[in-house]
């Protein structure tokens, strides 16, 4: 049914793509920016490599990654620390220089005096003065003078706190630990403005923008821009010669009674059991959406929460933006494990013994690892935890891995057993055939266990430019690569069980979307890696192999949305009407928010500008809950509506609930996230990267006002979109049909 090329396509593919970035990983880790054993001027010690190390852990164990951000890795409303405290250097540099050569502030300098003592600090800041024999860092008189009051500066702002950037009073309690924090701020910083060894760019390949450090784009990233942008349409021009050349989408459907047979089909109680994961997703759901309204609340007004200031400063900033990730992550994680149950049956005609009794203990797992992770994550930021266990109980300091290791471990646990629960209704389907749209479910829910396991890999000891390498491994293969390969799987079977698609024809467009995701989506990783310390050939791996996983994706759900029109002007009363809707709303987001706002900012040079700016959000809102939250969705009802009766299955407001989400979705993009994105990139220009980032971009009043604005598809998308779904959710748990095939009994013919 799959052609032996098409296999060949999809292994080599992945096997490639994995060796390729495995291989600028292992030439990576030699490249990364030093930690110095000691940073000395004038014959003292100003600090030594444990003061960076331990500031590195006070970053993560606060949860600062959710509040600002380190090479543009992090939130997106505070400040990012390195551009700050790099662009406040070459200030505090050039006082101090104009007062020894012309005993004047810099300020009160004449234009030529002025750029004269431009030249020398970026001169000084541009001077790699380490020493890799004796891990030596020297400062001349000017940087010391400068390292000094950033540290008791960026110390005073963890200890003392400034509520209008959004950090709380004692936020850090030991001005000690705050001062080594500073260090490691001033250590990033360093590496963002030096130069290689025997280079031409910075640690960082000369980001972030600032020309006042001497900072501007390297010419890398213009080459390859152009190579990106050649790569895209010509891979674009050849799928699409051999889409119609191979008729990739041209299968016939089968007859939609199929989809009204599986609306009545018998249940199991392994199935039924499921059902009370989509209540806790939905209610996970609500939860993720409100945090993410309270974010958009503090990005306006980090200092008061309609009066209650002290709110503000209890369930501060990266409280709320931790729980906003985690939960997304965690409700869609939780519909799809609910949903690969569910079908286990289907594919086997078979239920298990004793299979409710695993569904049961691993619902329990996924709500002990749940309230732990998330309460973890709390105390940690509150800096309730110690020692080592910050990082195993608390909030481990990562953006997407915020959870604590031990609670990593055991969701990793978690999906291996949920794998075993999978498979053990269907194993002996492999032995006649390993390629069927089953199969290919399989191997998707697989590689979703196996990538998550590469967050592992790194602790809380490992270079922040390695462990970040890791860490893109689950945020973007896992989330990015995987959830795409398991898109494409889950696509293709849910289209031909309920009749839309034929077998042949899903199975051949779930293989070449898999082999395209995979050659664009592991090696495109790259884009993550571009300034975050690794070396420049990321810029050509990122940049000509992003975003060009999209376009077979698209086209499959347009074909199955024929074949559905087809069948509906037919006056057929389908079935899955609702389920299908959020599935093409699922691709339609793709489209635009992985496909066409993804390569928008992915190429080299318009990201080295738009970097850790609100294209950012814009992107990853369209995207994460455009595509995948959509397809949770519409997984969602696929199921209940076989397990409810069909007298509880409420067509208008399924609507209601599809039409607030999109429409929420939509104005949010369209009104908030994409306009305050573009004047953020003009400020980047304009400005530099480190005013983009200010409070005084944020407080303009245009960028106020649509902040404001944002309450309006908030309330929509909450509203209209999530409680009406959770009502629907809630009322099929009381609406469930029968389960009529028992432990050990096979499914009727």
């Amino acid at each position: 049914m799959v052609s032996k090329r098409l296999k060949i396509a999809v292994v080599l593919s992945f096997t490639l793509s994995m060796l390729v970035l495995l291989a600028g990983g292992w030439f990576m880790k030699d490249k990364v920016p030093p930690y110095p054993d000691q940073i000395v001027s004038g014959g003292e010690t100003l600090a030594v490599k444990d003061d960076i190390l331990t500031g590195q852990k006070g970053f993560q164990k606060y949860g600062l990654m959710d509040l600002g951000s380190i090479w543009g890795h992090g939130a997106l409303r505070g400040i990012d620390f390195s551009a700050a405290m790099l662009h406040e250097y070459g200030v505090e540099m050039r006082e101090v220089e104009a007062q020894a050569r012309f005993g004047r502030s810099y300020e009160s300098l004449e234009t030529p005096s002025r750029g004269a003592v431009d030249a020398v600090v970026i001169e000084a800041i541009k001077e790699n003065t380490y020493d890799a024999a004796s891990g030596t860092l020297t400062l001349n008189p000017a940087q010391k003078a400068a390292f000094n009051i950033l540290i008791d500066r960026y110390a005073a702002l963890l200890h003392e706190g400034d509520m209008s950037m959004g950090f709380g009073r004692g936020l850090v309690k030991d001005n000690g630990e705050a001062r080594q924090m500073a260090t490691f701020f001033f250590w990033s910083a360093w590496a963002a403005g030096t130069t290689r060894p025997n280079g031409e760019t910075t640690f960082t390949n000369n980001w972030p923008f600032d020309p006042s450090v001497g900072n501007g784009p390297p010419a890398d990233a213009l080459v390859w821009t152009f190579a990106s942008i050649l790569a895209f349409f010509c891979v674009l021009g050849f799928v699409i010669y051999i889409v119609h050349r191979y008729r990739f989408f041209y299968g016939t459907g089968n007859a939609a009674e199929l989809g009204d047979r599986l609306a009545e089909l018998p249940l199991t109680p392994s199935q039924l059991a499921t059902a009370k994961y989509f209540f806790v997703a939905v209610i996970l759901f609500f939860l993720q959406t409100s945090m993410g309204g309270l974010l958009a609340h503090y990005t306006v007004h980090p200092d008061t929460f309609w009066g209650f200031d002290k709110m503000v400063e209890f369930f501060n900033f990266q409280w709320a933006k931790t729980w906003h990730l985690q939960l997304a992550i965690l409700w869609i994680a939780a519909v799809w494990i609910a949903t690969a149950i569910f079908v286990s049956p289907i594919i086997g005609r078979r239920e298990p013994k004793g299979q409710r009794a695993l569904v049961n203990i691993l619902f329990g797992a996924i709500l002990l690892v749940t309230v732990g992770s998330l309460t973890g994550e709390v105390l940690g930021i509150k800096g309730f935890f110690q020692g080592k266990s910050w990082f195993w109980l608390g909030h481990q300091g990562w953006e997407y891995l915020e959870l604590g290791r031990l609670w990593q471990i055991a969701l990793f646990g978690g999906l291996i057993f949920w794998l075993f629960i999978m498979v053990r209704s269907y194993s002996f389907i492999f032995r006649d055939n390993k390629w069927g749209v089953a199969q290919l479910f399989t191997y998707s829910a697989g590689a979703i266990v196996l990538f998550f396991g590469f967050g592992l890999l790194y602790s809380s000891n490992t270079h922040i430019s390695i462990a970040d390498y890791w860490r893109w491994y689950v945020v973007h293969l896992w989330v990015e690569g995987m959830f795409e390969f398991f898109a494409a799987a889950a696509f293709a079977f849910l289209l031909t069980t309920v009749g839309l698609v034929d077998e042949k024809s899903a199975l051949r467009a779930a293989y070449l979307t898999a082999t395209l995701a995979f050659l664009g989506g592991i090696i495109g990783t790259g884009h993550h890696y571009y300034w975050f310390g690794g070396p420049s050939f990321w810029l050509a791996l990122g940049g000509t192999f992003s975003a060009l996983e999209t376009v077979p994706l698209l086209l499959l759900v347009v074909r199955a949305w024929f074949e559905y029109k087809h069948v509906q002007d037919a006056g057929h009363d389908f079935a899955f009407k609702w389920p299908l809707y959020f599935l093409v709303a699922s691709s339609f987001w793709n489209f635009l928010g992985a496909g066409v706002f993804g390569f928008m900012i992915t190429t080299p040079l318009v990201n080295y500008f738009e970097h850790a700016t609100y294209l950012t959000a814009n992107h990853g809102h369209t995207a994460l809950f455009g595509t995948y939250g959509m397809l949770a969705i519409s997984l969602m009802l696929f199921v209940l509506r076989i397990m409810m009766k069909k007298s509880a299955w409420n067509e208008g407001l399924l609507k209601v609930s599809f039409w607030g989400l999109n429409i929420g979705l939509g104005m949010m993009f369209l009104v908030t996230l994409l306009p305050v994105g573009i004047l953020q990139v003009v400020w980047v220009i304009k400005h530099g990267f480190w005013m983009a980032r200010s409070n005084e971009f944020y407080n303009q009043p245009l960028v106020q006002a649509l902040g404001q604005f944002r309450m309006i598809p908030d309330v929509i998308m909450i509203g209209a979109g999530v409680l009406v779904l959770i009502y629907i959710v809630t009322t099929a748990l009381f609406n469930l049909r029968p389960a009529t095939i028992k432990g050990g009994e096979s499914f009727p013919d």
